[in-house]
This record gives C-alpha cells, sequence and structure tokens, in this order.
C-alpha cells in the first residue's frame, strides 16, 4: 500500500470553531521523585534517537507525547520543540536515525501502546517517516494496527518489529511485506519486542523471538531480507514461557548484549564478541537488603514497560541496564517498617540503573549507575525506559519522568541531570480548574500531583508524589478562597488545603474518612474518582471499590449513600445543581445513577444501550433533567430526567473514524456539549439538539484528552491530555451558538 499520510508538524489545516488551545505545562514540574537538584520531571519519554554527530540535537518520543526535538541539549535547560502533534497517536513506541543519511535528516518510529497509564490509549497507526529532520512525517496505512517496538530506515529499506512479527519494505514504504513466518526468510512466527541495528555495519540486524517454538535471536546480514539463528541453547533455554520483553544492544566493535526480562524482571543478561556462539551469561545486577533480602532492577515487576540497555561506545566489555525502582530497605521482610537509605545510599524510589563489566569476574561485574555509583549520591526518575549515547559521550536515559543525563557514566565521578527542559509529556488523567487563583491542578501517571506556580508559566510544583489521584477544587460560594484536594493512588496521602487569589495555601489537613451512620470504611481504588460539590465547599464525592461515599465536612467523615454504585471508570461523577444541592449523577461500569432531593437511595436509569461502559457523565446545572452520558464510542442526551436517552453521535464518528471518546463537559455559558477524544475536542450546540458537531479550538495536540472541564467563573475549558499535559480554551472565542458557527456555510450555499 502506498504511503497515505503526509503531516506537517504545525497541524493539519481544518476548520474549528473558538480560538487556540493554550498549553499550560507542567514543563517541568519542580520537586519530582528523583535524587538531582531541583527534581525535575515531565512524563513518560519511551524513546530516545541521538544525533550521530551532534550532541546538542536530540529526538525523544512520548509514551503519548509525541516526538520532540531539542538543538540545545547540552544547555542547562534545553528547549524542546513538538514535531507530531499533528499525527492521529502520539503514542511513541520505537525511534531510529536511519544511518545511512549523512545529513542526519532520516528518521523513522513505530506507534506502540506504550503508557503504564491503564486507560484506553491512541490508535496504533504504525511506522511514520521524517526526511527532514522532523517538519513533516510520512505514515504507511499497511504497518497499521500492531505494537512496533523496533523500527529502521536504510535508505529505501524500511523495517519494523513487533506483536506480529517483522515487516519490511524495499521500496520506500510503496509496498510492506510480512517475513515472520514465511518459507525463505528464516524468520519464525512470533513476538519480537525489539529490532537492533549494528552501528558498523548498517546491512545487520539483530532481532528476538519469543511466544514461538523457535525463540531465539536471528540476525540478518543483507537488511533484514533473511534471518539466520545465532543463539545457542544456553540463550535460548532463557527464553520461557513468560517472557515480558528482551531488548538487544549492539556495540561498535560487533559485541551484542541481551537483556531477557521474564514476568516482569530481568532474568538474565548475555553477551557474544561477534554476534554468535558462545553466548556468555553475564548473571543479572542485584543489591542485599534487610534480612538478606535479595533484590534484582525489577523490584515493582515492571519490566514490561521499564527495561533499558545500552553498549558503551568505547569499551567492548561494558553494558548498561536500568529497571523500574529502587527497593526501600525492609522491604518484602514480614512485620519490618520500610525506609531509606538502602544498600546503595537510595533516600526515594528513584532510577534503579547499573554498569556492567564482562571482564570481571562473576559476583563483580554489575555496580550502581546511580546512589553511591556517582559523586553526589544522584538518581534519575524511576522507571527506566531507553538509553541512548550522544555524541560527547554523556549517558542519555529516558523513564516515567522524561529525560536525563549521566555524565562520565563509565566511572563514579560523573552525577545525574535532567534535560527536560521545557518538554511537555505529562500524561494527566484529571485536572482541576481554580477559579478563585486562575490555575490548574494535575494528577500524573507516576508523577504525582502538580500545581500551576504562575498564570502563564508552564513551569510547575509538585504538590503530592506516586501515581497522581483525581485532583479536586471546590471553588464555588466563595470568592476569596477555594479548597483543593489531592491524593495519591489508593487515596494515599489524601489531603486538602483552602488555597487564596493569590495561591497561598492555608494549613495542609489529611482526609480522615471517618465512616459513620454505619457505614462500612471506605475501601479505595488504585484511582479513586473526587467530586466537589456546586454550590458548597464543604460537601465532596469520592467513588470507592466499596461504592460512592459522601462528606459533609471536608473529608473528615464519610458515608456511604444510598444504593450506591460501583465500580467506576474514569471520572464519572456531578455533585450538585442550581435548585437541588442533593443532586448526584454518577457512572457505574454499566449504569448511569441519579438522586435527587432529599431521597437516600439512587434511580437506576439503566444505560441508553447494553452492553455499554460509561466513561464520563455530565449535567446541565441550570437544569439538571438536561443530562449526558458516553462511552468510548457514543454520546447520548436526556432531556426528561433520564427517562430516556437519544444518542447525539452525529456525525462525531465521521469526523474521527477510529477515535475513541474519553471525556465531556457542559459549558452553560453557550448551552454546548465538549467531548474529548483521542483525536481532539468537539463541540456540539443545545440549539442543534448537540447532534451536530465541529471540531472546537486549534492547536490542541491529538494525545488522549483524559478530562474536560468547564469552569464558569472564568468561562474557560480545561482539558487534561495523556502525555501532553493541560489545556484552555477562552469561550468567550467561541460563537455562542449552531447559526453563528454555521452562518457563514449557510449564507454561502445560497
Amino acid at each position: 500500500m502506498a504511503a497515505s499520510l503526509v503531516l506537517a508538524a504545525t497541524g493539519l489545516p481544518a476548520q474549528e470553531l473558538g480560538g487556540s488551545w493554550q498549553a499550560l505545562g507542567p514543563g517541568p514540574v519542580w520537586n519530582g521523585q528523583t535524587e538531582i537538584p531541583a527534581g525535575e520531571v515531565v512524563g513518560a519519554v519511551n524513546a530516545i534517537a541521538a544525533h550521530p554527530t551532534n550532541a546538542d540535537i536530540l529526538y525523544v518520543g512520548g509514551t503519548e507525547g509525541g516526538i520532540w526535538r531539542t538543538d540545545n541539549a547540552t544547555a542547562e535547560s534545553p528547549t524542546w520543540v513538538a514535531q507530531t502533534d499533528a499525527l492521529d497517536s502520539l503514542s511513541i513506541g520505537a525511534l531510529e536515525f536511519d544511518p545511512t543519511d549523512a545529513s542526519a535528516q532520516t528518521l523513522v518510529a513505530g506507534i506502540a501502546h506504550s503508557s503504564s497509564y491503564t486507560g484506553y490509549s491512541s490508535e496504533l497507526i504504525g511506522l511514520i517517516r521524517t526526511t527532514d529532520g522532523g517538519a513533516s512525517w510520512v505514515g504507511f496505512n499497511s504497518t497499521a494496527g500492531v505494537n512496533l517496538y523496533g523500527v529502521a530506515g536504510r535508505g529505501s529499506v524500511l523495517l519494523a518489529a513487533g506483536a506480529a512479527g517483522v515487516l519490511r519494505s524495499a521500496d520506500a514504504g510503496a509496498t510492506f511485506v510480512g517475513l515472520s513466518g514465511v518459507a525463505g526468510t528464516g524468520l519464525p512466527e512470533g513476538f519480537s519486542s525489539d529490532l537492533a541495528g549494528d552501528p558498523t555495519n548498517p546491512s545487520q540486524f539483530y532481532l528476538p523471538v519469543h511466544g514461538s517454538a523457535q525463540n531465539g535471536i536471528y540476525r540478518s546480514t543483507n537488511l533484514g531480507a533473511n534471518w539466520v539463528k545465532v543463539s545457542d541453547a544456553s540463550l535460548d533455554a532463557a527464553l520461557g514461557p513468560n517472557i515480558s520483553k528482551v531488548k538487544i544492544a549492539v556495540g561498535s566493535s560487533g559485541q551484542v548484549f541481551v537483556g531477557i526480562v521474564d514476568n516482569g524482571r530481568l532474568s538474565a543478561v548475555f553477551r557474544s564478541a561477534n554476534g554468535s556462539s558462545p553466548w556468555v551469561s553475564l548473571g543479572v545486577p542485584t543489591t542485599v537488603e534487610q534480612n538478606g533480602i535479595v533484590f534484582g532492577i525489577h523490584p515493582g515487576s515492571q519490566g514490561r514497560f521499564h527495561f533499558s540497555i545500552v553498549a558503551d561506545p568505547s569499551n567492548s566489555n561494558v553494558v548498561y541496564v536500568g529497571g523500574d525502582r529502587q527497593p526501600a530497605f525492609g522491604e518484602g521482610v514480614p512485620g519490618s517498617t520500610m525506609y531509606f537509605p538502602n544498600s546503595i545510599g537510595a533516600s526515594n524510589y528513584t532510577g534503579r540503573l547499573f554498569r556492567g563489566d564482562a571482564s570481571q569476574p562473576p559476583g563483580s561485574r554489575w555496580v550502581p549507575l546511580t546512589h553511591v555509583g556517582t559523586a553526589s549520591n544522584s538518581a534519575p526518575h524511576a522507571d527506566s525506559r531507553d538509553m541512548a549515547f550522544d555524541a560527547q559521550g554523556s549517558l542519555i536515559e529516558s523513564n516515567d519522568g522524561g529525560v536525563y543525563k549521566r555524565l562520565s557514566p563509565q566511572s563514579s565521578s560523573g552525577d545525574w541531570e535532567s534535560i527536560n527542559g521545557d518538554l511537555q509529556t505529562a500524561e494527566y488523567h484529571g485536572v482541576a480548574w481554580d477559579g478563585i487563583s486562575h490555575r490548574v491542578v494535575g494528577g500524573s501517571q507516576d508523577n504525582g500531583t502538580s500545581e500551576m506556580i504562575l498564570p502563564n508559566w508552564t513551569t510547575f510544583q509538585t504538590v503530592s508524589g506516586g501515581d497522581g489521584g483525581d485532583p479536586a477544587i471546590a471553588d464555588g460560594g466563595s470568592t476569596t478562597h477555594s479548597v483543593r484536594y489531592s491524593s495519591a493512588q489508593f487515596l494515599n496521602i489524601a489531603f486538602r488545603r483552602e488555597v487564596d487569589a493569590d495561591n497561598n495555601s492555608g494549613a495542609l489537613s489529611f482526609l480522615a474518612l471517618t465512616p459513620v451512620d454505619g457505614s462500612p470504611a471506605l475501601e479505595p481504588d488504585f484511582y479513586s474518582p473526587l467530586a466537589t460539590h456546586y454550590d458548597s465547599q464543604d460537601r465532596l464525592l469520592i467513588g470507592a471499590a466499596n461504592g460512592l461515599y459522601e462528606s459533609m465536612d471536608r473529608g473528615d467523615t464519610v458515608a456511604l449513600i444510598g444504593n450506591g454504585p460501583t465500580p467506576f471508570a474514569g471520572d464519572p461523577l456531578v455533585y450538585g445543581a442550581e435548585g437541588d444541592p442533593e443532586f448526584v449523577l454518577v457512572g457505574s461500569y454499566a449504569n448511569v445513577y441519579v438522586r435527587r432531593g432529599g431521597s437516600t437511595n439512587f434511580i437506576d436509569l439503566g444505560t441508553p444501550t447494553a452492553p455499554f461502559l460509561v466513561w464520563d457523565v455530565d449535567a446541565d446545572r441550570s437544569a439538571s433533567n438536561r443530562l449526558f452520558v458516553n462511552n468510548l464510542f457514543s454520546v447520548y442526551f436526556s432531556n426528561d430526567g433520564g427517562a430516556s436517552f437519544n444518542d447525539v453521535t452525529g456525525n462525531l464518528t465521521a469526523i474521527i473514524p477510529g477515535a475513541l471518546l474519553r471525556s465531556m463537559a457542559y459549558i452553560g455559558s453557550i448551552d454546548a456539549l465538549a467531548v474529548g477524544t483521542t483525536r481532539g475536542v468537539y463541540l456540539a450546540y443545545g440549539n442543534s439538539g448537540f447532534r451536530v458537531w465541529h471540531r472546537l479550538g486549534s492547536s490542541l495536540p491529538n494525545a488522549p484528552v483524559n478530562e474536560l472541564e468547564f469552569d464558569a467563573k472564568d468561562n474557560l475549558l480545561v482539558a487534561g491530555l495523556l502525555g501532553r499535559g493541560a489545556w484552555k480554551l477562552e469561550i468567550a472565542e467561541v460563537p455562542a451558538d449552531s447559526l453563528h458557527a454555521d452562518g457563514f456555510e449557510q449564507i454561502a450555499g445560497r
């Protein structure tokens, strides 16, 4: 199939309603979970491509944030430019330079679902390529539909490896053929989680195959056309039935390292001097903590996503590996209190990386690349994803916190430093806007909850660590202060603060969540949605694993309400309406419920269609009989309090075929409904029956819009993007109704 997609990095031309979305940040967040000065974090970066001769030029690919380029990577705070915001997917699985392009303007990338966030990701659009340094990209439909974990470009030859094996084009992408399981190619059917080129021979590649009757490491010497198995019995034996990932690193002297992750943990590292037998086991790096408990590089068992490996460019015996996080001292010991520092000096759950030397005897081959293995006990964020060397010999590493550099990685004389600069790849799954101080707060995957410090400044500060919970702000009923709620996973460190108009915070109060009225104890979910009240700063809803809880005193006490619905997907809660302070609208996995007036129980409204996974709900707070519900594919509207629902998806699926609907917000000032998708935000007006959809605003990247919130005080819409942080749109710039929105087309058509 011919190349089908040519996109400029500035976006596709299209008609939109309203003005331009403004990026709020974060980029970066201060005081994140690192052990470096300032503690800069941004969001997960899955892939790195370092320019072969210029250390200032780096490309990185976010798990959901697309491809970015910096031309000043050696600066104290690099400046990054997004390259692919207009692509239909920003889920980068792999990214590589084409070494046959002497100008270093050609790169290839593969799309894959690589985020640790458990929600739905963007579309799998396949292989993409640029030949002008990222200014434009070409995609190939015949490679779409599968996760691509390894890619390569060699002039007119393109290779992509992934869950369905290997695809190859010999005509610059005009056609692709599958190689795995095809007679004469030498490749069996199987899963390939990497593809590694030989830096000394552009025609040579190495490929892991697992999940096959012929597991092993395969080599091609003719640009991927044919393959030969080069692994021996000892390496093959390590490729068991529960392999999570296999990665390969090829060095500048032809040496090959293979790292094998089994059941989420690094189980073996092998080395070959020339890519053939014998393959020598190097063991795996470990540390010994309290009571002799031994930990490898994956104490969190997250090697499916979090494993990196790279060969040293100057020493053929040296290899570097990265895992998920540091173990606490006392971890794994029944009855023991866990604390830091651990045995190598880590004072937090930061990065866990090691340097290995095959020339050393067993037991002495691995040393920490962090903490005691550095000059200042430094470490990057946890959850390593990729590593590469820049043109100056510094080690560049990406992880769930962003991009970091290790100076002098061959010894303990160097340190880790952030090169995140203004990179904006935060995986915000929830956002809240403060209409009193005019600032945004976001909850992010693996980087906690963070908040804006100053308006129009993209640097944020950490409020709480871990995986950020659902942020919530009560700014109704007051003109002087708001109440902000923050938490981590499972409502850990859940607290509230009063914040005034100048963003000054009062005392922090932890939520006691004491059950009252005979209620059972609240059992938090990993992600527990919160909802503040429309007009009261004292009331709070919490979606828990065992039902819906209501607090009348800011979380000090809670009561299980009515026949509380559970469980929850997304953030499907609405609390309070004009004339009905007891109003609650909630969506569970399979049903929609409403509470009105003084009722103690919910009315089960059922669902518009079955089966139905309710992803979000909203209501017109001035007329609470008008209800909105969406699943991942459709939008429904009720004008009679839920007695009936009408499908108002209308032309939305025709505009964005294949996209998923993630969030929505009713905009009372213009009587319109906004829906956030995996490819932008769309708007329908009430006077069109909420059936005619328009793209809302320009410049919004095509990352999943996990949350939308309309703030009536500031008359703006704020969006939380998984992979691209927080954005806002001024509703004053949006036409007031569909007549004004469509008037030009109607007149022109007479």
